[in-house]
Formats: structure tokens, C-alpha cells, sequence
């Protein structure tokens, strides 16, 4: 039994990321970079899909006009996001010399896209609007100027940032109020549930991002949740797993936990709408799981009531 491989990928990666929602991606590549590209059928994204490298999953990349654009969005402040830029481009390239054949060690000069690589930050740490993170920065040893050098640049896209980007790209700006709803329903209600529910049913209704909320909103509201829960997870699993002190144990303990949170959302999720009356059917609908899945989580609860914890949920059904 596992949860949906869908909900693991973020919401920023769905609206800019799907290949049905290329125009999205367009769209924000030319508010980024002052063009005005109109054939989304010119871009093509190349994201190294379902891949985790030393634990980061790149976000979302493409390719367009020979330039190369890497997009990552990141809630928690990361000043190694150079050196996690570099290694996705390296990755890229490779794939890209591979793809067009391309032979490195020819006497003549190969021509590669030219790279860029964003950080769109919506966490709580206040910066200014634009910061340049550079690899130099992480050098043991100095170097002479311009030896080497890759960087990062970090837009910060929380409300009141950023407008005129914002302005370009209308998704992105629905992207943020979305977010920003969550925020501020955190501090009106007592679950991250509710504040995730009210915030995409509000979207929906004044037309923010309708028409995607709509279409994918049971999967958008776990894939919410995970997000939202995700530091506390992995906080909670590193500790565990610094405490074994291996690094097999570390990398293992990480999957396991990023896992186990999901779990949680899907059986909090599950026991509130069985609240609401709905059954096995309807709930593997809604939240678009498996029945067998479902059925699990509804005989626990059933049999221990409502009151039982999502961790108890979890450990009994992992104990069958």
C-alpha cells in the first residue's frame, strides 16, 4: 500500500512542470527574461523526472531558443542552492550531449545552451526582492575573481515582492495569492487541513487558478498538505536517523519519513470525510486513491473511532 506517486509532485511543478500546462512555462520564461516567445510548442521541457540526487528533486527545466532555464521554488531559506544548481546543470547537460550526440572530446568546439537558473522563495525569512547566491561564496580556498563562478538568483515572490514579475505572469501572481490565502488561514484556523481546504475553495470561487484547482483538486489539496508538513518531517527524520549515525540510514530514513507524512495526510484526510458521511467509494474518489487503500484506513478507524490519531492509523495498517 503507498500513497499516489502524483502527490509528491509540488504544486509549483504541476502548473509550470506538465507538459498540458507548456504555456504556463512560456509564459514565465518570458516574464523572466523580457521576451516574447508565443510558440509553446518551441519549448521543451526537460526536468529530470522522478529523479533524487544526494536528496533534491529538480523542479522544473527547459529548453528554448539555446537557452536552458532551471526554475526551483523553495518555502525554506538555502544558501547552498549554487551548488545544488550546478549539479542539476550538470545532469542536464549531460543529457543534453547524449540526446544530440554530441562528442566532447572533439577537436572542435561544441555549442551548449546557455544556462539560467532561478529560485522563485515564498518563506517566511525576509529578504529583498532579488539576491544573488554564488558558488564562490562556499570556497574553502580563495580564488582569483572570475575564476570560477555559478550563482543563483533568489526572487522573492511572497506578497508585495516583485510586483512587476508578478504582473508578466498571471499564474505565477495566482500561484501567490493561493499560497499567501494558506498563510493567513494558518492563523485563523486550528488545522493546516482547513486552512489548505478553505484557501483552494476560496481560489476557486474568485477565479484563481479555477480552472487547474478545479480539474485536480483532490490531488493539489494533499499535495498542499505534504508540502506544509514536509519540514517538520524531515526535521523529525533526520534527527532519527543522525542518532543511527550511518549514511544509509540517514538517505533510507529520509524516504521513509517523507513517506510516512504523506500517509498521515491521506488517513487526517480520510477520517474527515468520513465524518462528513461520505463512503469508501465517494472518499477513493474525492481524494483519487486506490480502494483497497482506502478501505484500510476506513476499517481502522471504524474500529478504534474517530478520536484515533493518523500516527496510530499508520502504525496499525503497517502492521497487517
Amino acid at each position: 500500500m503507498g500513497i499516489n506517486r502524483k502527490y509528491k509532485d509540488r504544486i509549483f511543478c504541476m502548473l509550470f512542470g506538465y507538459p498540458k500546462y507548456k504555456k504556463n512555462l512560456l509564459e514565465l520564461f518570458n516574464a523572466l527574461n523580457g521576451t516574447n516567445y508565443e510558440d509553446e510548442n518551441e519549448l521543451e521541457i526537460n526536468t529530470i523526472e522522478d529523479t533524487i540526487y544526494m536528496g533534491m528533486k529538480n523542479d522544473v527545466s527547459c529548453i528554448i531558443q539555446s537557452n536552458m532555464a532551471m526554475y526551483e521554488q523553495q518555502s525554506t531559506w538555502n544558501p547552498n542552492m549554487p551548488l545544488r544548481g550546478i549539479l542539476y546543470s550538470a545532469r542536464l547537460f549531460s543529457k543534453y550531449i547524449k540526446a544530440n550526440k554530441l562528442n566532447i572530446y572533439s577537436e572542435k568546439l561544441i555549442k551548449i545552451p546557455t544556462p539560467q537558473y532561478y529560485v522563485l522563495y515564498n518563506g517566511k525569512r525576509k529578504i529583498k526582492d532579488k539576491v544573488i547566491l554564488r558558488l564562490s561564496d562556499a570556497f574553502s580556498a580563495l580564488q582569483k575573481e572570475g575564476q570560477f563562478e555559478w550563482t543563483a538568483t533568489v526572487l522573492n515572490i511572497n506578497k508585495g515582492h516583485n510586483e512587476e514579475l508578478l504582473s508578466k505572469c498571471q499564474i505565477l501572481k495566482e500561484y501567490v495569492i493561493l499560497i499567501d490565502r494558506i498563510n493567513e488561514n494558518q492563523k485563523k484556523y486550528d488545522s493546516v487541513e482547513e486552512a489548505v481546504e478553505n484557501a483552494v475553495s476560496y481560489c476557486i470561487k474568485n477565479n484563481i487558478l479555477q480552472d487547474f484547482l478545479t480539474e485536480h483538486k483532490a490531488e493539489v489539496i494533499m499535495s498542499l498538505l505534504t508540502e506544509y508538513d514536509e519540514e517538520e518531517t524531515m526535521g523529525y527524520v533526520r534527527r532519527d536517523a543522525y542518532r543511527d549515525g550511518e549514511k544509509a540510514g540517514i538517505e533510507q530514513g529520509l524516504k521513509q519519513g517523507l513517506k510516512q507524512g504523506e500517509m498521515l495526510m491521506l488517513i487526517s484526510m480520510v477520517n474527515k470525510k468520513m465524518q462528513k458521511g461520505k463512503s469508501i467509494e465517494e472518499i477513493a474518489e474525492d481524494l483519487e486513491e486506490d480502494r483497497e487503500t482506502i478501505e484500510k484506513i476506513v476499517k481502522v478507524i471504524e474500529e478504534n473511532g474517530h478520536d484515533i490519531n493518523a500516527e496510530k492509523v499508520y502504525e496499525m495498517i503497517k502492521g497487517k
